[in-house]
This record gives C-alpha cells, sequence and structure tokens, in this order.
C-alpha cells in the first residue's frame, strides 16, 4: 500500500508569489479544512517530534516532547510498516524527499488512509533530521444528483 517517491521537484516551488500570497497564507488555506501535522525526526537520538494535528490523525494523545513510537507503530496497519519504515531508511541515507499514502487506525476495527510526505535536513553539528508533514485522506463522497420537475403545462 504504501507508495515511495524517489524523484521530487528539486526547485521551489513559488508559485504562490506571483500571485501576492505570502507561504503563511498558503499554510493557513491548506490547514484550514483538513488536519494537517507537522513533524520532525532527529536522526541522531531517534526522537520523534510532532504537533497536535499529528496525535490527533493518529488517534492517540498529544504530549509534549518526544512521541511515543511505539503507540504510533501500533496504529498503522501491520502490512504497511515494512514498507514504511524502508522508505523512510532510504530517504534519511540518501538524502531523499519522499512521501508515502498508509493506512492508519480510525476506530477498533476500520482504518483510515494518510500520506505522509517527508525530507531530509541537513542540521549543522548532526546526522540531520528528516522532517515532513502528515494529513488525512477523506474518503470520496458520491456526488449528489438533482432531479428538477419539469414545469406543469
Amino acid at each position: 500500500m504504501p507508495f515511495w517517491l524517489e524523484l521530487a521537484r528539486t526547485d521551489p516551488n513559488r508559485q504562490h508569489e506571483i500571485i501576492g500570497l505570502s507561504a503563511e497564507e498558503v499554510v493557513e488555506l491548506a490547514t484550514a479544512f483538513r488536519l494537517y501535522g507537522f513533524w520532525r525526526f532527529d536522526i541522531e537520538t531517534g526522537h520523534l517530534f510532532a504537533t497536535e494535528d499529528v496525535s490527533r490523525i493518529f488517534g492517540i494523545e498529544h504530549r509534549e516532547g518526544p512521541m511515543n513510537l511505539v503507540e504510533i507503530g501500533s496504529r498503522i496497519h501491520p502490512e504497511d510498516m515494512p514498507l514504511l519504515m524502508e522508505t523512510f531508511e532510504r530517504a534519511s541515507a540518501g538524502r531523499l524527499t519522499y512521501h508515502n499514502i498508509y493506512r492508519i487506525k480510525s476506530d477498533a476495527e476500520h482504518y483510515k488512509y494518510v500520506r505522509t510526505v517527508g525530507k531530509f535536513r541537513d542540521r549543522p553539528g548532526s546526522s540531520g533530521e528528516v522532517v515532513g508533514i502528515t494529513y488525512e485522506f477523506f474518503e470520496r463522497r458520491p456526488g449528489v444528483t438533482f432531479f428538477l420537475d419539469e414545469p406543469d403545462d
């Protein structure tokens, strides 16, 4: 189920500047109607730091400081975990940008799809870190069909 993408856009996307939007406005608009969790993983310590939206997406209680990786892992579909780990290791070692689509528990019996986009980032004096976003995919809703009555003659 997870998807690996090695070829990523290498030039910064600055389309918003052409029409006068700030980077802050882009984030505000993108996050207005969907949970977007932001995170960073410190390679040296193995600690994952994330925003409240990551906790909400995974259905866990948010705490300050490093997240519990065992708790996060327990929410991911068991078939998806090996490919997620491989992707993360390859992206970290190769300093690549990547994305995964995978399933996490939405309740005791069901899973939902999420997408994670991450990239390696140098951090002076360390092995670096991987930073990224995670967000939910919504189920597609069937289109609503309207039937118009013919006017009476």
